[in-house]
C-alpha cells in the first residue's frame, strides 16, 4: 500500500509540473511602417510585401498580412489583406488621383504599414510558424510607370503586450 501511495504522489507531482509549465503563446501581431512620404496627382504609391521564405521553418509557408496606407493624421486610406506565398510578393496601390482625389499641385503625406498576422491570434493557441515579410514603399510616376523613390517598411510599431493566461 505504501508503494502505491508513493507512486501516486510521484504521478501527482509530475502532473502538476506539466501544468505549471508555460503554455506556448502565438506570436503577437507585428506591425512595421515606412516613414512619411508625399504623393501628388499623377503618382502611385505601391506598398510591397516580399515573403523570402529562406528559413528552413518558413520554406513553403504562406504569410497572411494586412497592407495599409495611412495619411499624416492617422486616417486609414486603403487596406488589403493578402496571403503571400514563399518566394513571392504582393502589393497594394494607392492612386493620387483616383483614390485620394488630388487635384493638380495638391499633395498628401502618407505612409504604409504591414501587419503580420492581419488579425491578432488568440492567446491560447499554439505558436504559429513565424513569417518574415520584407516591405518597401515605392512612389511611381503614373504616366511613365517609372519608380521615383523607394523607401523601406522596417520600423516596428509598438503594440499591446501579449501574455499567457495563468491556470
Amino acid at each position: 500500500m505504501f508503494t502505491f501511495a508513493q507512486r501516486m504522489c510521484v504521478f501527482a507531482a509530475a502532473t502538476v509540473g506539466l501544468f505549471a509549465q508555460s503554455t506556448p503563446v502565438a506570436p503577437a501581431q507585428e506591425t512595421r511602417t515606412s516613414g512619411i512620404i508625399g504623393i501628388t496627382d499623377g503618382q502611385i504609391a505601391r506598398l510591397n510585401a516580399l515573403n523570402v521564405g529562406v528559413a528552413a521553418s518558413a520554406v513553403g509557408v504562406v504569410c497572411p498580412a494586412a497592407l495599409n496606407f495611412w495619411d499624416g493624421s492617422g486616417k486609414l486610406l486603403k487596406s488589403l489583406t493578402v496571403a503571400v506565398p514563399a518566394g513571392k510578393s504582393m502589393y497594394l496601390d494607392l492612386f493620387g488621383d483616383a483614390d485620394l482625389a488630388l487635384a493638380v499641385l495638391d499633395r498628401r503625406e502618407i505612409r504604409g504599414t504591414i501587419t503580420i498576422p492581419p488579425v491578432p491570434p488568440p492567446s491560447t493557441s499554439a505558436a504559429a510558424t513565424p513569417c518574415n515579410l520584407i516591405g518597401t514603399l515605392e512612389l511611381i510616376d503614373a504616366s511613365t510607370s517609372k519608380t521615383q523613390v523607394v523607401i523601406g517598411v522596417g520600423h516596428a510599431v509598438p503594440g499591446p503586450a501579449v501574455t499567457a493566461a495563468t491556470p
